[in-house]
């Protein structure tokens, strides 16, 4: 289909095209015809070959093609031409039918010459699969506008009513048939604005009016109208949307009547009252809140009324609310609310929910109560209740202190009789031992290596002496001297001895101010107990450290007293280190018997119980601190001495005749021990005198109303039946000028049955054994 041979190649491959090519020249005539377009042309290619395009198709003179074509050639322009715009090439199918096309027209060049090439595309499938499209999409519209609710009805610019609906028909009660061609004022009542709708729809493609409706047999009723303006075929119609709104405006009307009683109402409660929307922002306040609050009416609208809630209040009012909003639930908080005047009182504060048909949230309905007198009687009752509980737990506390007390002065009360009980047999035990070895280190023979065995022996029952003092003391059945101390002279007096004890890495200072009393206890045990806690402190500073000393009144003491101490005066003694210290847990055991944090076998676990013991024989205290890595501080608290508890020297008595112990005395030797009393019987009679034993107190009685005549009875405490004091008395009714020793462990006799009876404590010596021989003697003689 081209001008030359070279282009028949190409000519193939636009006849196998399935679209028209048509190529003109400069003249417009046809130069190039492919297949496809002489077959639908019915015009096979010599036909038209050379041909002005207008001579074969003379229709199109009149059509836009020609100048299009021009305008190519001229300019080089492209154009397209659609079926639908213009009227083109009478073109027919292999059926006859007419097939719609659309036409390109663009510019090509042939060897230097301009040429015209028109591309003619079939459309007729893709107009009609859009034509089936389009009618599916109007009737989908027609079933939706006729289920529609609403009265859909379209007329024209007369007013003239072009269509309606199905559900016109229902709303209205006319049949369609009745509607069409008919003006659409048949349907208003009057005009009612519609005609300026009609108006504005010149300006506006959409508008909305309310107007008032009546239907075929007259009953009015009230519409929501929307217009709509649109143009089909270069004609314009109106569609209008009746929405029948006469129950809502009917219930409108019955709400505005509602509200207007209900804010009459409202505005008659004594309660402050508001509202707020679903969001929680208040919309109404009633006269009340304004004349409380003194705040304009619309300055707490919104969030403002939070500025009604006092500040302190605010944070916890809000988090409440919030929550309430957030799960629906009612709102009930008391909170202070700012009064014109400055002033606060408290209110509750309660809403709740109103909630729609679907059960939604609409808005909140509150009220503010005033319960100041409320909050404040309950406030006096919590008082009164806060007190009445602090009360009651002080009592507990006190009740649990002492029943704790009471449970550990019953558990060292069972410890020490066991103990002292165990300390006076072992005392009988240490007796016989001691005046046993004794005995055999004056009868042996002097031999060095006896001699050492000996005193070895004589040293282990010593200690064993020592620990059962320990263990008397613990249990407060030791033999105390009870006496006036003074300790500004005691403790000075032990500073040598302290300092060569705990060495020289030991810093040892004293604090003890001249006006500090003397205190009532048994000297000797003091300086022991002293040399207890010394020894204990020095053992808490392996590294070295400080140890204190300090004595105070108790009305100077910087240590709380005990507050298990009965009242009286007394007087403070402090032992401080600067050692490891202990932890609570320790602290709480320390003063347990046997309890010790040293090493296996470097301590007894007495030494403290020991000090405790003899403080609170003394009728003192102790009381003790610790903190770990600080050192910990005992406080022995003694009372202080009376004027009767002062050392008056005594004068008036008889000098003892150098003869009076020298002779030969015969003694009356009472003790349930069998070993104890052979043992005494053996040292009596090393030192020269006769003795008559007696198992018990009964025997010696007997042998007290025989002939027999004695010099001196010695009798042991502890014995079944008749005790030793027991026995004393008796004898000192039948023979006063008896003198009477009394051998004990402990310090179990009651005060007044002191008077006259010298006391032996066991063990003993047989030294010791002779000076109480003497003072029995002394006091005879006196």
């Amino acid at each position: 289909m081209s001008e030359s041979k070279s282009e028949f190649d190409v000519a193939a491959v636009v006849d196998a095209l399935d679209v028209g090519v048509i190529v003109l020249d400069e003249r417009q005539g046809v130069v190039g015809w492919n297949e496809w377009i002489a077959r639908v042309s019915r015009k096979p290619l010599p036909a038209v070959l050379g041909k002005n395009l207008i001579e074969l198709f003379p229709n199109l003179a009149s059509t836009r093609l020609p100048s299009v074509i021009a305008d190519c050639l001229q300019t080089g322009s492209s154009s397209i031409l659609t079926h639908s715009l213009n009227k083109l090439l009478p073109l027919h199918g292999e059926g006859g039918e007419e097939l719609l096309h659309n036409i390109v027209v663009r510019p090509v060049w042939s060897n230097g010459a301009p040429r015209c090439m028109l591309q003619v595309n079939d459309v007729s499938v893709p107009v009609a699969r859009e034509r089936v499209l389009r009618e599916r999409q109007n009737a989908r519209y027609h079933a939706i506008v006729d289920s529609a609710p609403d009265a859909i009805i379209t007329i024209g610019l007369d007013h003239n009513i072009q269509w309606a609906n199905g559900a016109a028909e229902q709303v209205f009660g006319y049949e369609l048939s009745e509607l069409l061609d008919q003006k659409l004022d048949v349907l208003l009542q009057h005009d009612d604005g519609l005609a300026q709708a009609f108006v504005d729809l010149q300006h506006s493609n959409s508008c909305t009016v309310q107007v008032n409706g009546r239907r075929k047999d007259g009953e009015l009723c009230q519409f929501d109208v929307s217009l709509g303006r649109w143009k089909a075929d270069e004609r314009v119609f109106i569609t209008t949307i009746w929405r029948d709104v006469t129950e809502r405006t009917t219930a409108e009307a019955a709400l505005r009547d509602s509200e207007g009683r209900h804010r009459a109402l409202l505005e008659a409660l004594p309660q402050l009252v508001w509202t707020c929307d679903q969001h929680g922002e208040c919309d109404y306040f009633n006269p009340q809140w304004q004349a409380y609050t003194g705040a304009p009416s619309g300055e707490h609208l919104g969030s403002g009324w939070l500025k009604a809630i006092h500040r302190e209040d605010t944070p916890g009012f809000i988090e409440s609310w919030k929550s309430a909003l957030a799960d629906g639930g009612v709102f009930d908080v008391d909170v202070r609310l700012c009064r014109h005047d400055g002033t606060n009182r408290w209110f509750k504060m309660r809403s709740i929910p109103v909630l729609e048909p679907g059960g939604n949230i609409s808005r909140w309905f509150g009220t503010a109560t005033d319960i100041t007198d409320h909050v404040e009687a309950r406030e006096a009752l919590r008082r009164s209740n806060e007190e009445l509980e602090a009360l009651v737990q002080e009592r507990t506390r006190e009740r649990e202190l002492a029943l704790n007390q009471l449970h550990e002065a019953q558990k060292m009360e069972t410890i020490g009789q066991l103990t002292g009980g165990v300390a006076h047999d072992f005392n009988n035990l240490l007796a016989v031992i001691l005046g046993s070895l004794s005995l055999l280190k004056k009868w042996l023979p002097d031999d060095p290596r006896t001699s050492r065995l000996l005193d070895g022996a004589l040293q282990g029952a010593e200690r064993g002496a020592t620990l059962t003092k320990r263990l008397l003391a613990f249990a407060r059945r030791q033999e105390l001297k009870l006496e006036a101390v003074e300790i500004q002279k005691l403790i000075p007096d032990m500073m040598d001895f302290l300092r060569q004890s705990l060495g020289p890495n030991i810093n040892i200072s004293i604090d003890i101010p001249p006006e500090v009393e003397p205190v009532k206890i048994d000297a000797n045990q003091l300086e022991l107990a002293l040399m207890n806690l010394a020894v204990n402190a020095r053992d808490a500073m392996p590294a070295g450290g400080a140890l204190v000393i300090t004595c105070r009144n108790d009305a100077a003491a910087t240590n709380p007293r005990p507050s298990a101490l009965p009242d009286g005066d007394y007087v403070c003694i402090s032992v401080a280190d600067t050692g490891e210290g202990m932890d609570q847990a320790t602290l709480a055991k320390a003063m347990e018997p046997f309890f010790t944090t040293k090493g296996l076998g470097k301590g007894t676990g007495l030494g403290l119980s020991m000090v405790q013991g003899l403080t609170v024989q003394s009728g003192g205290a102790l009381t003790m601190t610790s903190d770990v890595g600080k050192g910990t501080v005992v406080n022995l608290w003694l009372p202080q001495a009376r004027r009767e508890d002062m050392v008056a020297p005594v004068a008036g008595l008889a000098p003892l005749s150098s003869g009076a112990v020298s002779k030969q005395l015969r003694i009356l030797l009472v003790d349930d021990d069998p070993l104890v009393r052979m043992n005494t019987a053996y040292l009596l009679m090393d030192l020269g005198h006769s003795v008559m034993e007696a198992q018990s107190g009964a025997q010696a009685l007997q042998l007290l109303d025989s002939d027999a005549r004695f010099d001196v009875l010695l009798t042991d405490y502890a014995m079944p039946g008749m005790t030793g004091l027991d026995l004393a008395i008796r004898v000192k009714v039948l023979k006063p000028k008896l003198p009477i020793v009394l051998a004990t462990g402990y310090a179990e006799l009651p005060p007044d049955a002191l008077l006259g009876f010298p006391r032996l404590g066991k063990p003993y010596t047989q030294d010791q054994l002779a000076e109480s021989l003497e003072a029995a003697i002394r006091d005879r003689v006196n």
